[in-house]
């Protein structure tokens, strides 16, 4: 019995450790502070189109996401939070913020904005062809950038 105790506490964290969706380990190409932003633009849920040029106007940031991941979950209040902060700061100090899902359809994420009050900017994404010009695996994860360079990512 003990044998079993301790090998469900330790499968417990190993699927913790992993990541939100049981993602291995992150292979070392993955983009890094300092690395140059890849080139992209999606168009968000109202129509604006937001990409790598808006990081020469203002900080960017950039969120990856899925609304089933529980991680994922809990981060988006906290960046509705930030978002909001944001807002209230003078336009010449504000960031731009971009959530892309990742392999996440409009419906489902309209869904969930409109039932948890996000009124982050956001692009759904079906696949991971955005995604993938980031990191191959890992949610969420959050880039910052500012004049074509990552400054910061998670």
């Amino acid at each position: 019995m003990k044998t079993d105790f301790k090998f469900i506490v330790w499968a417990w964290l190993v699927l913790l450790m992993a990541g939100c969706v049981g993602e291995k380990e992150e292979p070392e190409w993955y983009l890094q502070p300092g690395d140059a932003l890849p080139q992209f633009e999606v168009t968000t849920i109202e129509g604006e189109k937001v990409g790598s040029a808006d990081s020469y106007k203002a900080e960017l940031i950039i969120v990856f996401f899925n609304t089933t991941c529980p991680d994922c979950q809990r981060e988006l209040p906290i960046l509705q939070r930030q978002y909001e902060y944001n807002l209230s700061l003078p336009e010449s100090e504000r960031s731009q913020y971009i959530c892309i899902s990742r392999e996440e359809g409009a419906a489902d994420v309209e869904q969930y904005w409109s039932e948890n009050h996000l009124t982050l900017p956001v692009s759904a994404q079906d696949d991971r062809n955005i995604y993938s010009k980031f990191a191959s695996i890992g949610i969420p994860r959050i880039f910052y950038a500012k004049d074509g360079i990552i400054t910061k990512s998670n």
